[in-house]
């Protein structure tokens, strides 16, 4: 079992990394001028999709690409001025019973 679980570890670390990857190469295409079309066409998946799942990241220019915020999906904004961005919702922390 040991073993098994180990090699769960090891491709959960391997599939963040790539998400990680995928995301920066996302970034950079855009900032490159790629189109959403174009990426999606890239990723297997259609424009609005890929907009759906990548729109939210910050571009070149953006104070949301420098700003320090942990967590920009658990306001409605933050310092920077950006919120979660489209099709990403504001993560809602239940409140605690008897509160």
């Amino acid at each position: 079992m040991e073993a098994h679980l180990g090699i769960v570890a090891r491709i959960s670390a391997e599939i963040a990394d790539a998400h990680e990857r995928l995301e920066a190469a996302v970034r950079d295409a855009r900032a490159d001028g790629a189109t959403w079309a174009q990426i999606g066409a890239a990723a297997g998946i259609t424009r609005q999709a890929a907009h759906e799942r990548w729109g939210h990241l910050p571009r070149a220019g953006c104070p949301r690409a420098e700003c320090d915020c942990t967590d920009h999906f658990s306001s409605t904004s933050c310092e920077c001025g950006h919120g979660p961005g489209r099709g990403h919702h504001v993560r809602r922390v239940p409140e605690a019973a008897g509160h």
